[in-house]
């Protein structure tokens, strides 16, 4: 009887700590799905080997961060504005928070965020670099919308 308590205990501690770890996962996928939705494609940056060959390291003030860029593209022209998202995923949501501030502390990217709220360019673990090659304020508004899920 202690046997069976004791495995049965050991099977439920082994799951809530799978479902915990399983949970704490990026908000990378959930974006594409939506800005592939809002029609944009990736685009590939992997090399030969598979590689993301847009993988970082960088520093904040806390110390080193990592993480992956993603590059995805409108499908079609807005008002002749050729679009790209850049997704920036970091490791951790306070990562992401952090690297966000420290961008904003430069005026020439504060002038950037004018049409949209910083805190809407967050989104868990990621962070959206809005690319624009002719501005066009409902194509920015539209791809975050996208990314943030509205």
């Amino acid at each position: 009887m202690k046997k069976l308590v004791s495995l049965t205990l050991a099977v439920l501690l082994l799951a809530t700590a799978l479902f915990t770890l399983t949970s704490c996962g990026s908000s990378y996928g959930a974006i594409e799905r939506r800005l592939k939705d809002a029609d944009y494609t990736v685009v590939d940056t992997t090399d030969e080997d598979g590689k993301n060959y847009l993988s970082f390291t960088s520093k904040l003030e806390e110390g080193e961060v990592s993480g992956t860029i993603h590059v995805l593209k409108a499908g079609k022209l807005l008002g002749n504005s050729l679009r790209y998202a850049v997704v920036i995923e970091f490791e951790a949501d306070a990562d992401a928070k952090k690297a966000m501030e420290q961008y904003l502390e430069d005026e020439d990217v504060k002038s950037f965020f004018k049409d949209v709220q910083s805190a809407d360019c967050v989104n868990g673990n990621c962070i959206l670099i809005p690319v624009m090659v002719s501005l066009n304020k409902d194509a920015l508004t539209g791809m975050v919308k996208a990314f943030k899920g509205e």
